[in-house]
């Protein structure tokens, strides 16, 4: 029996299971529109998840088919894999930030010889140990969705979806990914918050190429919660987990917990010179670092590299000169 129900203000909520994640789900999110329904994403892409999107759509009194568009708040995998069986089914148009595009055309590239000698050069430009990148190299992940998936359409900031008697607002809050946007519904005060705000998870912000990048990852995600924080809402629904009752509350916690972990990190600096993939060794996590496997090392490393990158912003970390792997140290 599916779990989809209506979530009132004309919402309803359909559960997509990710297989084999504890995450659980993908929380897709249905609306009534001129053409049919449009979906807030549309989950991972397995046989599971599609069972689990139709079925649920079906226990709602609709079909895949009624499916007039997708809008996606980002492009991660859990988010935009099923994205390719929808449009298939129904004919729907996909539309995602523009600046999750080319984030999206990576994740689907062909795992060649040539990416993974990239991906390897980036470790070592981390600073990895040999045996951490062997064991990458023994589990390098396949690419979790196809190019059947991408998206036809790009949202901008602002941009208005017309749904049935009622406009769906884009709202860019880049952070999490490049391009991810949260939807809002002005007339509800009700507002999609994807992986941007969840009630109890800290999401994900990472940079992914190292040393460093032009991108401050960090500073984007905390500009993008102060947003947040300034918009009349009284019901958040993320992706994952429980609605969220004060989003801008939550807000503010999350910025008052990347505020700790940047002053815990600076403090474990010492006085010493370190690589990133020490910086990532010193930060706290859900378990010791050993016990990490070698995929969650790399996120780790990435969201490492996405503080280390916001203290160089703000001038308490810099880069020794001349440093192979590249080295940092409190200025």
């Amino acid at each position: 029996m599916s779990d989809a129900a209506a979530i009132g203000d004309g919402i309803f909520q359909i559960p997509v299971p990710i297989t084999d994640n504890p995450l659980g789900n993908t929380l897709v999110y249905a609306m009534e529109s001129p053409g049919g329904l449009i979906l807030v994403d549309a989950g991972w892409d397995d046989d599971n998840a599609w069972n689990g999107l139709t079925t649920g759509l079906e226990s709602l009194g609709h079909s895949i088919t009624d499916v007039e568009g997708v809008v996606l708040t980002h492009f991660h995998p859990d988010h935009i894999g099923l994205c390719g069986r929808v449009r298939e089914a129904s004919g729907a148009w996909i539309a995602m930030h523009e600046a999750d595009h080319s984030q999206f055309e990576a994740m689907t590239a062909d795992r060649s010889p040539e990416w993974a000698n990239r991906e390897l050069d980036n470790l070592v430009a981390a600073g990895a140990p040999a045996a951490d990148i062997e064991a990458w190299q023994k589990h390098a992940p396949a690419a979790p969705t196809g190019p059947e998936s991408a998206p036809d359409r790009v949202l901008t900031d602002g941009e208005l979806i017309k749904l049935a008697g009622r406009e769906l607002e884009v709202v860019y809050t880049p952070g999490h990914t490049p391009g991810h946007v949260c939807f809002y519904l002005p007339e509800s005060d009700v507002m999609f918050t994807g992986d941007h705000v969840l009630q109890k998870t800290t999401p994900h912000v990472g940079n992914f190429v190292y040393p460093l990048e032009e991108r401050d990852a960090l500073a984007e995600f905390m500009d993008s919660l102060r947003r947040v924080q300034t918009l009349d809402i009284t019901r958040g629904l993320g992706a994952h987990g429980i609605p969220i009752d004060d989003v801008a509350g939550r807000a503010g916690e999350l910025i008052s917990h990347h505020g700790e972990r940047l002053d815990h990190l600076y403090e474990a600096f010492g006085d010493n010179e370190i690589t990133v993939w020490q910086v990532a060794e010193r930060m706290k996590w859900y378990k010791p670092w050993a016990d990490i496997s070698p995929f969650g090392k790399t996120m780790a490393l990435s969201e490492a590299a996405a503080h280390l990158r916001h203290l160089v912003a703000l001038n308490r970390v810099a880069q020794v000169p001349e440093s192979s792997p590249a080295l940092f140290a409190r200025v």
